[in-house]
């Protein structure tokens, strides 16, 4: 008797499906729902009578709710993972960065250094004159761009004449030599606030009249790397 109620409960169910039993076509047959189903009439059949079939319906329809709602959570769980792991890989992305601005400012806190402490040039000028020679002037260029590249650090100008002529006129010269060396500079890029002139005239000399070739360093523009706001 069972047996019988199975497969009629088998037979009704595929009926349901058939286009003899609908006044339109029939839908696409949903596989897992109708396995369900299937599974829960098998299951009322054993439980015996009509009571266990609906049991049986009614179960397999849950089952298929079920293996639904697993699938959903099964996708929603591999999406976290991909999130999670996508965090992962940022932060240590973030880290990674980190520690190369690090080293970076390390590297370039040693190269100020460096040029502060070392770099000093020098440029001569011919007697009673304050003109650049255009190699010079090539070389001041290509330091305005290393500057340019260094903006915590700034230049100081020190200007000196040799000892013929008054002192005053000496004074006069060195400044205008220091003026066109700054003019230079600012024409190249380097901006004025960046530049600090001094001008000594013969102060600073230290050969005698009688010595032609020690004259030409007395004739000398020093330039200076100092730190921010140094003078």
């Amino acid at each position: 008797m069972k047996k019988r109620l199975i497969a009629m409960s088998l037979a009704a169910v595929l009926l349901q499906q058939s286009p003899l039993f609908a006044d339109e076509q029939p839908a696409p047959i949903d596989q897992a729902s109708l396995k369900s189903t299937a599974t829960g009439v098998l299951l009322g059949g054993l439980l015996g009578g009509p009571p266990g079939m609906l049991v049986g319906m009614v179960g397999g329809a849950f089952v298929a709710e079920v293996e639904g709602q697993k699938a959903e959570i099964d996708d929603l769980n591999q999406h976290l993972v991909a999130i999670q792991q996508e965090k992962a890989s940022s932060e240590q992305l973030v880290a990674q960065r980190h520690q190369e601005y690090k080293a970076l400012m390390v590297a370039q806190a040693s190269q100020l250094e460096a040029l502060e402490t070392g770099f000093s040039f020098c440029l001569g000028f011919r007697t009673d004159s304050a003109d650049i020679e255009p190699k010079i002037a090539a070389q001041l260029t290509s330091l305005v761009v290393m500057l340019q590249a260094f903006p915590d650090l700034n230049l100081q100008i020190l200007a000196g004449a040799d000892r013929r002529g008054s002192e005053g006129y000496n004074r006069a010269l060195s400044r205008v030599r220091a003026e066109s060396v700054a003019a230079l500079l600012n024409q190249a890029g380097l901006p004025a606030g960046r530049i600090t002139i001094r001008y000594l005239g013969e102060d600073a000399a230290n050969y005698p009249l009688g010595d032609t070739e020690g004259l030409s360093f007395d004739r000398m523009v020093q330039l200076t790397l100092v730190k921010g706001d140094a003078s």
